[in-house]
């Protein structure tokens, strides 16, 4: 395996741990407060997530490249 590959695996285990950590924490301060699971934040990421797949053909035709998406 050569450097850039590990670098790039390295980046994406970090961003997929941070969204990991965006999710437990919105999950932990919905429980805290209110004291029940509520899942209902969970459709919103799923929202984002169609959003940003959706619309990324778009981004990047219109700011050359992908280098947006």
């Amino acid at each position: 395996m050569d450097l850039a590959t590990f670098l790039i695996q390295c980046l994406n285990s970090l961003q997929y741990g941070l969204l990991l950590f965006l999710v437990a924490s919105g999950l932990t301060l919905i429980f805290g407060i209110m004291g029940v699971i509520n899942l209902a934040h969970g459709s919103f990421y799923m929202v984002g997530a169609y959003m940003a797949f959706s619309l990324s053909p778009l981004v990047a035709s219109t700011f050359g490249g992908g280098f947006f998406a």
